[in-house]
């Protein structure tokens, strides 16, 4: 593994365990190289965690690829997934953490902000089709798009959902079953409950 993945990978986990305390010396001593040499792969420590943002929004553009081509997923499922698809490696990471970054980290946060805001074509084309196969009630899609949005920046910069102790993912599934069952016609609120009962189930297998 390459230094620059093996900077990644722990920065994500000292993200998760101690959130933006660790200092790049900590990172270097954790991976048992000097600074220099750190600093010879990353400029600053706001430098490695635009490195992750981007990594991580690449990787959530293959998992979109992945959601698009499934042939098996209803239509409704693949909305909800494409809004708010998370790569595994990355579900665990905290993401409450954003207000911190937006005050010490500008430019990774407003990089983070661009991207959720950018890349809604597939999504609203799978609106936009639902509408037209009867499956979705007639919708403003716009605004659609900026409820996700607004709740997403809320949950991110807002502290109480993490007083509450309710994660992120958690936070996305929820905000998703409420804002489908207001869009979807009654007659398919059914698959959208049932086809999550399903897949736990075989999850649980």
């Amino acid at each position: 593994m390459e230094l620059r993945e093996q900077c990644m990978n722990r920065t994500m986990e000292l993200l998760s365990a101690q959130g933006l305390k660790f200092t790049m010396n900590d990172l270097a001593k954790d991976l048992h190289v000097s600074k220099k040499t750190l600093y010879k792969v990353f400029d600053s420590k706001e430098e490695m965690l635009l490195a992750i943002a981007e990594d991580c929004f690449a990787t959530i553009k293959q998992s979109e690829r992945e959601v698009l081509e499934d042939g098996d997923l209803p239509l409704i499922q693949k909305i909800k997934r494409l809004i708010i698809v998370l790569p595994e490696q990355y579900k665990n990471l905290n993401w409450y953490l954003m207000e911190e970054v937006a005050e010490r980290y500008p430019k990774v946060y407003a990089y983070i902000r661009k991207r959720m805001e950018n890349d809604w074509e597939p999504t609203l084309q799978l609106l936009e089709e639902g509408m037209a196969q009867g499956v979705l009630k007639s919708t403003n899609i716009y605004v659609f798009k900026g409820m996700v949005e607004g709740c997403m920046e809320h949950f991110l910069i807002s502290s109480e959902l993490k007083e509450q102790k309710i994660s992120y993912t958690d936070a996305l599934e929820a905000m998703m079953n409420i804002l489908l069952r207001g869009i979807v016609k009654e007659e398919y609120i059914d698959e959208v409950l049932n086809f999550e009962v399903t897949e736990n189930e075989e999850a649980a297998v």
